[in-house]
């Protein structure tokens, strides 16, 4: 087998906006489009940010990693996101944030399931007259806690309305739109840093040992699910044992220590499935199996699908 030395670091491409909005809608029946651009006909702009509804897009999705920030208002309808180690439940009058680089997938979303976002670039706020350090803190998620804020009616009236202006102020294009949406953009991460603050002081009171051991095992997991695939590894990072990592785990989330770090492989596994030019025993290798089917037969055994069959399925 070939040295993994010789892959390219960077095995998958990030998604563009462009590719991101393409992706995930479904060309199988066009939906009305009430809020933003249009997916069907706008798809050509080549900006650095987009305003946009979910209408038209699929109930799921394997998991991708952006260019790009996405900040998305929940307005009805519920679904399931996992963004990096978290996953939390999208409910209506909640804002979630997802950074650049970071993978994140949705899955189980209800047919009612209605979302405005907003896709922007960094690069986008550079010309926004406030300083970088300024946006910089207001992009950077305390990596402690999920990224979903659940908002008061007045927050959550005051970003939808700031999201409607947005597409208000795009499809007007009037002399100096742009720079009117980078300071609309900013005014709404403000108002999501004020969420965030009201959510992370209610969320502290509730935190415990049981709970700081699992995020800490969690992180592990994400910088470390490549060369390291037991438990009882972990805990020795953790300085604890196995089975006391293992009874945490299990009484806070409800599923086995060794059922996160399979998930974690798995998720990186249909990752490179989707978006890189990897052969199947490539990906194997990088992802350190011993063999291709070794490779296949973990993968089967999670998803019901061998490799193959999932990269047809994806691409229908």
């Amino acid at each position: 087998m070939a040295d993994i030395s010789t892959l390219p670091s960077e095995v998958a491409p990030m998604l563009d906006i462009k590719s991101t909005i393409g992706y995930y809608l479904s060309q199988k029946k066009k939906a009305q489009q009430t809020f933003g651009m249009n997916k069907y006909e706008s798809l050509d702009y080549g900006g650095d940010f987009a305003v946009l509804s979910n209408e038209g897009g699929t109930a799921s999705g394997p998991p991708i990693k952006t260019d790009h920030y996405a900040l998305i208002l929940c307005l009805r309808g519920s679904s399931t996101k996992t963004v990096g180690q978290f996953t939390f439940a999208v409910q209506p009058q909640t804002v979630h944030l997802v950074s650049p680089g970071v993978m994140n997938s949705f899955e189980n979303s209800s047919p009612d399931l209605l979302l405005y976002m907003l896709l922007f670039k960094r690069e986008f706020l550079d010309e926004s007259f406030i300083s970088g350090s300024v946006v910089d803190n207001l992009l950077e998620l305390n990596p402690d806690y999920p990224p979903v804020y659940s908002l008061d009616a007045n927050s959550f009236n005051s970003i939808k309305g700031g999201l409607e202006r947005i597409s208000e102020e795009f499809d007007r294009g009037a002399p100096f739109h742009l720079n009117i949406i980078r300071l609309q953009t900013l005014q709404l991460l403000y108002e999501m840093n004020r969420a965030c603050e009201v959510c992370l002081l209610g969320f502290s009171k509730h935190m415990n040992r049981q709970y700081q051991l699992t995020h800490d095992f969690r992180m592990l997991v994400e910088e470390n699910f490549l060369t390291k695939r037991t438990v009882s590894e972990y805990a020795d990072l953790l300085n604890i044992s196995a089975k006391h990592l293992s009874e945490s785990v299990k009484r806070e989330t409800g599923e086995s220590a060794l059922e996160i770090i399979h998930r974690r492989l798995l998720r990186e596994a249909q990752y490179l499935l989707s978006y890189s030019s990897l052969s199947i025993k490539e990906i194997a290798l990088h992802l350190r199996f011993d063999t291709a089917s070794h490779f296949s037969r973990f993968f089967k055994l999670k998803t019901g699908l061998n490799p193959s069959q999932y990269g047809k399925a994806i691409a229908l």
